[in-house]
């Protein structure tokens, strides 16, 4: 029950998460008939490999293999299938991409010309503008060899596969859900900005391994340091702040992670000393009583979980670099919403200490700029009306006024849902926006009601099924 997980957090803390962490179909076995292929963006596995036999770029029935990529990337296909394009389907929630831990949460589409053994961005991209590799690397000033092999591995030999791997990082991000989705004119704006940035940093002498890029529609990049994990982003030099919004009352908890101990807590029962092992996406702590944190989403700065010590009873959990926990409101704009669809978390079970989560999903979609389809989880979707507006904290005398959104939606006379709280109204007004998630706070007496909005389906489904 949240009863005695809250005694604890209230009077002094908790820890814990959410997860993922994906399986491989195992080792290709090739033989005298087949041949191995490899997916790279780093290696994605438990992606789906389809030969194009029919030349239509899509994956039809039959042409799907039968076994997904293995933890480095590798399928086998038949040798007589080297003659047709390969198309290679990551899986939101379910492809894991060795540059990162846990699930890939974007859908996309990797292309590869016919006799190609491996399939990446840079052989999608080639393909998409009737390139061959070779004049795909000479626009790159790349080494067409290194788009061709491994790059991920020879970068223990060759420096310059680091910059590839960089360079393919970031042009996965550019790459539609499907190949019908992707937009080649936009891309090639995108791909001259990141050939300039990459360029930037090699005459900067940066690491091309310590950063992440992303391109938008518009050519603008953005850099941020790479995390390469979980264990990177707890182990940080520096305390690690830890919220758990749904309580009743906000606290910010701080720990501080060394060498599998913490080396400083503001959580009563976490002394100093702790031990902690980090496995995938989980974090283990030995204190007493013992807590797991499940990780699902993780970004350089910011990742959301569940906390528990009995999986019956799991409560949202927020983590923070301190740069992040002290960052100065939000910037979001009506063009966020407008045309876009977005999905809504929330805890049912509110405040009440002495249930467990009851979490509810529910799909936003805003028509325009005044209507918005409400749909709960599982249910017929609705009309409502929506407003957007900005606004600035009202602060203490020494304290800055800060930018924050509030999206404000009337149900109108839709009779009450249990889904959505049996309420007549969202309003809800944003606090931190990272990447695909914005925490906001929502009206809701006694106090605002911490919720999630997030863009992408397959991550909002993930997390609504871990929060259960």
């Amino acid at each position: 029950m949240k009863k005695s997980l809250l005694s604890l957090l209230v009077s002094t803390a908790i820890l814990s998460g959410c997860g993922g962490g994906s399986d491989s179909d195992g080792d290709p076995s090739p033989g005298e008939n087949t041949q191995t292929i490899q997916v790279i963006d780093g290696y994605l596995s438990n992606a789906e490999v389809c030969v194009d036999r029919n030349s239509n770029l899509a994956c039809d029935t039959g042409e799907v293999l039968s076994k997904r990529t293995n933890a480095n990337g590798e399928v086998a296909i038949q040798k007589s299938d080297q003659q047709y394009r390969l198309i290679a389907r990551v899986i939101a929630g379910e492809t894991t991409d060795s540059d990162h831990s846990g699930y890939v949460w974007k859908d996309a589409e990797l292309l590869a010309g016919a006799g190609n053994v491996v399939v990446t961005p840079f052989s999608t991209l080639a393909q998409m503008n009737d390139q061959t590799l070779d004049e795909f690397a000479a626009s790159l000033n790349l080494d067409p060899a290194l788009l061709k092999n491994d790059y991920v591995a020879l970068k223990a030999s060759n420096p310059e596969a680091k910059k590839v791997h960089l360079y393919a990082r970031t042009m996965t991000k550019m790459l539609g859900e499907t190949l019908n989705d992707n937009e080649p004119e936009t891309q090639k704006v995108q791909i001259q900005a990141l050939k300039s940035r990459i360029q930037t940093l090699e005459n900067n002498n940066v690491d091309f391994d310590s950063v992440t890029l992303a391109v938008n529609d518009q050519g603008d990049v953005t850099q941020t340091e790479r995390v390469k994990g979980l264990k990177t982003f707890l182990e940080r030099g520096e305390p690690v702040f830890l919220e758990f919004p749904n309580i009743g009352v906000r606290i910010p908890h701080q720990l501080k992670f060394e060498a599998g101990k913490i080396t400083s807590s503001s959580i009563g029962f976490i002394g100093d000393g702790t031990p902690y092992r980090v496995s995938g996406m989980t974090l283990s702590v030995g204190s007493q009583p013992a807590v797991t944190a499940k990780f699902l989403y993780l970004s350089s700065d910011f990742a959301v979980g569940n906390l528990f010590y009995d999986v019956s009873n799991k409560l949202l959990a927020v983590w923070q670099t301190k740069a992040t926990f002290q960052e100065a409101g939000t910037q979001l704009t009506a063009d966020d919403f407008i045309g876009k669809r977005w999905y809504h978390l929330r805890d049912l079970a509110e405040f009440q200490n002495d249930v467990p989560p009851i979490p509810a999903l529910t799909q936003l979609t805003f028509t325009t700029d005044t209507t918005v389809m409400v749909k709960p989880f599982g249910e017929a979707e609705f009309e409502a009306s929506w407003s957007f507006e900005s606004k600035l904290t009202t602060p203490s005398p020494s304290q800055p006024a800060l930018p924050y959104q509030t999206i404000s939606i009337q149900f109108g006379h839709v009779p009450q849902n249990p889904k959505l709280g049996n309420e007549t109204q969202m309003v809800m007004s944003s606090y931190l926006a990272r990447d695909e998630v914005i925490l906001l706070d929502q009206d809701y007496q006694p106090a605002p009601l911490t919720v999630i909005l997030t863009p992408n389906k397959a991550l909002a489904e993930a997390m609504y099924k871990n929060w259960k």
